[in-house]
């Protein structure tokens, strides 16, 4: 999502996993774990961020820790936009100017989450917001430029969802959201762990392992490392050694997933979008971008030059600030700021 405030711009990418702002001219400003820490009694934010995040599964009596973003989208509407608040209050500080904000939304987000979406970011201190989806700021943030006329294909892989979009002329041809991400590998991983290993770890240790040993196709050089976890049967500590090939393996079935939508959306794209693509790349983009052998898997799969662009979990945040100065182009597209009386809800 993305913020503007009184003499510069704020770009949010408000995810499942992770909360990024940005600021033209100065880039990145907020890097951080979307997790907040809260009073089970009356639901007020204790923290978030990152130390919210590390205190999952350690919580003391009366804490618990959530992610209040679950698949892209609002599960819980007071704990987002406490979470947002903190975030922007921590960026704009004092000022008494209240920001416009572009954020990012999943590309097939329903009009309910995306009103909820509104209503959250302007209860939090913003004056109006406009969303764009997903892939679209990534192309931007990419370094895109949105009013090059050719197609360039974006898969956007989060920590909720994976996005996809063909992206020509400053706007979407074809889109499509799988709702396979960063989060459903590292369940897959505890439950692998569990039926191979018969040994219990928890979502830090599942995240560790991925981004430790992960691969989206076999290594050349097999990777191993040791996870400490509960026993199944007798319930005391283990340690079971694990390699990257196991690994690998216990991810192909979701990896497939996202291969086979991804060959789908060609199906749907038209013949002269397709030329387009096919004589350029495809991006990736999104934290789990970065996991090994993701860029071979897709170049397998579509027959094409797959690149990760540089950073790629903080290409939607620098796209939604880099929209903001492109509305003239996206308001042909139907993109207008909004505020609460917009959108009716709460």
């Amino acid at each position: 999502m993305v913020i503007i405030l009184f003499g510069y711009d704020l770009g949010i990418d408000l995810g499942t996993s992770s909360i990024v702002i940005s600021v033209p001219d100065k880039g990145v400003v907020v890097n951080e774990p979307s997790y907040v820490a809260f009073d089970i009694e009356t639901e007020r934010i204790l923290y978030a961020g990152r130390r919210a995040y590390y205190l999952q599964g350690r919580e003391p009596i009366g804490v618990e820790v959530a992610q209040p973003i679950k698949d892209g989208a609002i599960s819980n509407y007071s704990l987002t936009q406490q979470m947002v608040k903190y975030f922007i209050d921590r960026v704009i500080k004092k000022s008494i100017f209240r920001p416009r904000v572009v954020a990012s939304v999943p590309a097939l987000a329903t009009d309910v989450e995306k009103r909820t979406l509104i209503s959250v970011i302007v209860s939090a201190g913003a004056r109006s917001v406009c969303l764009v989806e997903e892939p679209l700021c990534a192309a931007f943030g990419a370094g895109i430029d949105p009013i090059h006329p050719s197609g360039v294909f974006v898969i956007d892989i989060g920590g909720g969802t994976t996005d996809m979009a063909v992206v020509t002329q400053g706007a979407m041809s074809q889109t499509e959201t799988v709702r396979i991400a960063g989060n459903d590998f590292d369940a897959e991983i505890m439950r692998y762990m569990r039926d191979r290993h018969e040994i219990l770890i928890g979502i830090r240790t599942a995240e560790e392992i991925k981004r430790a040993i992960g691969c989206a196709v076999p290594r050349e050089e097999e990777v191993k490392m040791t996870a400490k976890g509960r026993s199944v049967q007798g319930g005391m500590p283990m340690v079971v050694e694990v390699s990257s090939n196991e690994i690998c393996e216990c991810l192909k079935p979701l990896l497939t997933e996202l291969t086979s939508a991804a060959q789908v959306m060609f199906e749907r794209t038209s013949p002269q979008l397709v030329a387009d693509i096919t004589s350029g790349e495809v991006l990736l983009t999104g934290g789990c971008a970065e996991m090994y052998g993701m860029d071979k898997l897709f170049a397998e799969a579509l027959g094409l030059e797959v690149r990760v662009v540089p950073h790629p979990n903080l290409c939607a945040a620098k796209g939604a600030s880099i929209a903001l100065s492109k509305m003239h182009i996206l308001d042909n597209y139907g993109y207008r700021f909004k505020n609460k009386d917009d959108v009716r809800i709460r």
